[in-house]
């Protein structure tokens, strides 16, 4: 019978506590889920604030650094305390899902009108105007990014047997040109004996996660230079970017902008949490380091397979047909750098 009700409470959808003489005496899978440190015969591990005997009480309360909302009632000298995570001020998903479309149009209505906007040559008649909708159009899709994660299915994965070398050396050459435009020289070494290092990976999120931290990097950089690597360690691929003269701003763009509105120059810190994810989705690490001067953020990759069956195939491009570099580096790059050829 008291298995039957454990099941019955483990399925409900709320967080669901029994306490008795202040000692939580049952909890349900969600309440467990919520609150990691919830021990049974041990006191709440936050406050409540106190209610009448027989009365039945609601509110707020703080724990692990969440905010839930509450209901509680008093039966037989126990309590029952029904509580879920509080979404007042906190976008629904419908909400989101409506701006993310919403956002996805207008940018549609921007592009029909750049067309127009040339001079002879093709070229924009403002080119900071291109630059901005690139800033845009990353932006938006950064945000698309983090949505799907929360979504069934999260973010599309589709690891192949790929050569991780030639991604970066490919990343390097295509970045260093634009990079160099803006007053920042990147550099690649493979500190591999042989060239190639076969990994399994999704090579557009690699491509869509290098070319995040080296903007960070470029963003953050004291004298114009991004040291950029790939050496193995193991069963490892390890990928650094580093700077190599001390730079507090450099490790700190690798930090996030922490909470509260990001200062101009810092960016929506949504590329950061997007590293991260396509890291985890690698079953990775990201981290970054400091070694005497030098600072740097590394990414660690496992080389054996993440499913053992990866196949050979052309992975498929989901750019929006905006020129991938021009689009990812676009916080970092000159503006004369953009014209009308990006937005083709």
């Amino acid at each position: 019978m008291l298995e039957s009700i454990q099941s019955l409470l483990d399925a409900f959808p709320e967080g669901v506590i029994q306490t008795g003489g202040g000692l939580v005496l049952s909890a349900n899978r969600q309440a467990r889920q919520y609150l990691p440190g919830l021990t049974l015969g041990e006191p709440l591990p936050f406050s409540l604030p106190l209610a009448n005997p027989g009365e039945t009480g609601a509110g707020l309360f703080v724990a692990g650094g969440r905010t839930f909302s509450y209901s509680r009632k008093d039966l037989d000298g126990e309590q029952l305390l029904l509580f879920r995570p509080d979404a007042s001020g906190v976008l629904e998903d419908w909400q989101l899902d409506g701006l993310l479309r919403q956002l996805r149009e207008l940018l549609g209505e921007l592009l029909a009108e750049v067309g127009p906007a040339t001079v002879p040559g093709g070229k924009l008649a403002s080119a900071s105007f291109n630059k901005t909708f690139h800033r845009l159009f990353r932006l938006v899709g950064n945000l698309e990014f983090l949505r799907q994660t929360a979504e069934e299915g999260g973010v599309p994965f589709h690891p192949v047997l790929m050569d991780l070398d030639g991604v970066c050396d490919e990343i390097a050459c295509l970045a260093g040109g634009p990079l160099a435009e803006g007053g920042v020289r990147l550099t690649y070494v493979n500190r591999n004996k042989k060239r190639g290092l076969m990994i399994s990976g999704d090579p557009n999120l690699l491509k869509k996660l290098l070319l995040g931290l080296i903007s960070n990097a470029a963003r953050a950089t004291s004298q114009g230079r991004v040291d950029f690597s790939l050496s193995r360690r193991g069963e490892n691929a390890v990928i650094t970017l580093s700077n190599p003269t001390a730079c507090p701003r450099f490790l700190e763009s690798f930090s996030g902008p922490g909470p509260g509105l990001p200062l101009p120059g810092q960016g929506a810190g949504l590329g950061l949490s997007v590293a991260r994810h396509i890291v985890r989705l690698h079953h990775g690490q990201l981290m970054p380091y400091e070694s005497g001067a030098v600072q740097g953020v590394l990414v660690s990759l496992p080389i054996s397979g993440l499913n053992g069956h990866a196949s050979l195939r052309t992975p498929v491009r989901q750019d929006g047909g905006l020129d991938l570099i021009l689009t990812e580096l676009s916080d970092v790059l000159p503006v004369s750098l953009f014209s009308l050829e990006g937005l083709d």
